[in-house]
């Protein structure tokens, strides 16, 4: 399966930085499929849903793993659980980070919710992604695929073809 979208326009300050987005169907608490559009982004170790779109949609998560999660713009309060997300045909049970409504630190008033954020954990094992020019490509991994992508960068890192990330590109 490879799929090809067109990365969604977005500005921010003036500047035109098209994002990668994509419509995912997501496992309520009935059984049901909630439509949800996920911003894809490799930075994010996991996948993180706003707990008030969690809600509304009724996907089901508990409380009981409790901690923060923390980014470049702050901190806030995120409960651990899964999520159950159907991509082309096939269901995946990967970890999701719940998160509070961030505050605005002068005012104290909760800002509006962003888009949930597809993360690495779960999605990169089964996924291959590429963004080329205004388009996001993402291939699914089979088993074979899977362990030749491993041969492969086994062999890369023997034979030093692997750029270190210490040093300026």
């Amino acid at each position: 399966m490879k799929v090809r979208l067109l990365l969604e326009p977005r500005a921010n300050g003036g500047e035109h930085g098209p994002q990668p987005v994509v419509r995912l169907r997501v496992r309520d608490r009935y059984g049901a499929y909630a439509q949800l559009k996920f911003r894809v982004d490799t930075q994010a170790d996991v996948t993180a849903v706003p707990i008030s779109l969690a809600e509304r949609e009724a996907i089901p998560f508990t409380k009981a793993a409790s901690g923060t999660v923390r980014g470049i713009a702050g901190t806030i309060r995120k409960y651990r659980d899964r999520i159950r997300l159907h991509i082309a045909g096939r269901e995946h049970d990967w970890p999701c980070d719940f998160t509070e409504r961030a505050t605005d630190p002068e005012t104290q008033r909760p800002l509006p919710d962003l888009l949930p954020v597809l993360g690495r954990a779960g999605f990169l094992g089964e996924y291959a992604i590429a963004i080329d020019g205004d388009y996001l490509i993402i291939t699914r991994i089979g088993p074979f695929r899977r362990w030749l992508r491993r041969l492969l960068h086994a062999l890369w890192k023997l034979v030093e073809m692997v750029h270190p990330a210490d040093r300026p590109l």
